[in-house]
């Protein structure tokens, strides 16, 4: 049974994220795999925009399900930057997606993707309900 339950694009945060060197492949593109790492670091800075840092607590987001479209190759420019655009799209009482985007700086979309998570405990490794309005804090925002 799926109880998750759509909600408008919720709690946006943008961050800017700098590209490597070695983040492109040998074609100058930026590698498959790279996008993937900016999606997490994109919910890492969302999740510390909104007051929710997980580095010390004893839970810990795990991916259930990852979507990500490509839609525009990233060129070789070892000192560029992208945009990694991350809002809450579901919600569900044991896992959460947010939605995210990732583009150029002139906002042209290069990737999107969509990420469902959920949160174990990581001593005893089982799954923690996934309580958002307790964990988020967001000036005026009302549950």
């Amino acid at each position: 049974m799926n109880t998750a339950t759509a909600a408008p694009p919720d709690l946006p945060h943008t961050c800017e994220v700098a590209l490597r060197p070695n983040d492109f492949d040998w074609a100058g593109h930026l590698n498959n795999s790279v996008y993937v790492q900016l999606l997490e670091t994109g919910r890492w800075e969302w999740g510390l925009a909104h007051g929710v840092d997980l580095r010390d607590s004893s839970l810990v987001a795990v991916v259930l399900q990852l979507r990500l479209d490509y839609l525009q190759a990233v060129d070789w420019n070892p000192v560029g930057r992208l945009l990694v655009r991350t809002s809450l799209a579901e919600r569900s009482a044991y896992s959460f997606t947010l939605a995210q985007d990732i583009e150029h700086p002139d906002g042209t979309a290069a990737a999107r993707g969509k990420v469902r998570l959920a949160l174990v405990d990581r001593h005893t490794k089982r799954i923690h309900r996934a309580d958002l309005d307790a964990m988020l804090a967001v000036p005026g925002r009302t549950a």
